[in-house]
């Protein structure tokens, strides 16, 4: 399964990436995986839409469903980052969606032109 979604650029944007992923991944994936996807999109469609510097831009959501595997995909059109690895401030109050995707992530990355982070779940069998 393919999919791709444009959403806004807005507060809403990590709302309705949830939602998007939820109605796509629904009975195809063990309850944990989708949550834990939908953790991951959030925070980086909300990095996108706080970063990427385009408001009235919109925010590309592709998700690759296959049986082993889930890979989403969050672009956009911003100036792109470079990823500081590691723990982030306690007392910062931000930083923590990167962390959390290495953290959880069986693998992720960052592409660029455009900026575009992609993060992968291994899969395993519904039982």
């Amino acid at each position: 399964m393919n999919l791709k979604r444009s959403l806004p650029s807005s507060r809403s944007s990590p709302g309705q990436s949830r939602a998007v992923l939820g109605e796509a991944l629904d009975g195809l994936v063990p309850a944990k995986t989708l949550e834990t996807a939908q953790l991951l999109t959030s925070e980086l469609v909300t990095n996108s839409a706080r970063h990427a510097g385009t408001p009235e831009g919109l925010i590309d959501l592709a998700i690759h469903h296959s049986a082993d595997s889930l890979r989403v995909e969050v672009t956009d059109q911003g100036r792109g980052f470079e990823t500081g690895r590691g723990r982030p401030d306690l007392g910062g109050g931000s930083g923590w969606g990167l962390w959390l995707v290495e953290e959880l992530a069986t693998r992720w990355g960052l592409l660029r032109d455009p900026t575009r982070v992609w993060f992968e779940l291994d899969l395993s069998p519904i039982v």
